[in-house]
């Protein structure tokens, strides 16, 4: 099948989700598709912000309390990840050390570990490991919040973090259109960035305009005959034909 039409292009498969939740308005799907890719582009900005100032609250706190080198301490025989149930936390930090060779520096090792390698630090074995210390990088968190606390809202957003970097929808409930979810994803960012102890106002000055295109997604699917005029305006404005 030739790629001359938007939804072969992308595949009818893939496309007719959007088709089925737009009862079958073609115009209307498409702008749903390229609505969904622009909200995946302003939350993986904000994620990708939050995934680098975790790592260097981490980073801060461990080379606090056990010194500059505290990563490559850890997989040194009797280091902290040198032990049950922190295999995997191990090898990933014995790999990136490999890969970065004669060009390694600390700064470098840091920056080779995923967003999951940082999540799973807060994992029992991990945590308990490293001397139940991590919870402190969380400088505002409320009171009472526990380390499974952090794993589990962390977790929850490496999911849309992996969600959106695989391309897959974040639009939907089910075949319905719904933006509820990823909204309260995209708060729990936000919530995790003031534990964090960031502003996250200054933080994400300029650069912050999920809310306006989830309301974008909810005026498409609110209209079924003709476009409200700022849906018209915004697209008009970023050059979406």
């Amino acid at each position: 099948m030739p790629n001359n039409q938007f939804h072969t292009a992308i595949s009818t498969h893939r496309f007719n989700r959007y088709l089925i939740a737009c009862n079958n308005n073609r115009n209307k799907a498409e702008l749903l598709y390229r609505t969904n890719i622009r909200l995946s582009q302003e939350l993986y900005a904000i994620i990708g912000l939050f995934e680098v100032i975790l790592r260097n609250s981490i980073d801060r706190h461990y080379t606090q309390i056990k010194g500059e080198f505290w990563l490559e301490d850890a997989v040194e025989p009797g280091g902290f990840l040198d032990g049950f149930g922190c295999e995997d936390s191990f090898h990933n930090v014995q790999e990136a050390i490999f890969r970065l060779q004669n060009k390694y520096t600390h700064d470098g090792l840091i920056a080779q570990h995923t967003f999951g390698f940082w999540v799973y630090l807060f994992a029992p074995k991990q945590y308990a490991a490293a001397g139940n210390t991590l919870l402190n990088a969380f400088v505002n968190r409320p009171y009472g919040t526990k380390q499974k606390d952090i794993l589990q809202n962390l977790i929850r957003i490496n999911e849309t973090r992996n969600r959106v970097a695989h391309y897959e929808p974040i639009c939907f409930d089910h075949k319905e259109i719904s933006t509820q979810k990823i909204r309260k994803r995209y708060r729990l960012v936000i919530e995790m960035l003031r534990w964090l102890g960031c502003d996250h106002r200054k933080i994400l000055y300029r650069l912050d305009r999920v809310e306006n295109t989830i309301a974008l997604i909810e005026d498409i699917k609110k209209y079924k005959n003709g476009w409200p005029v700022q849906v018209r305006y915004f697209f008009s404005r970023i050059n979406f034909k």
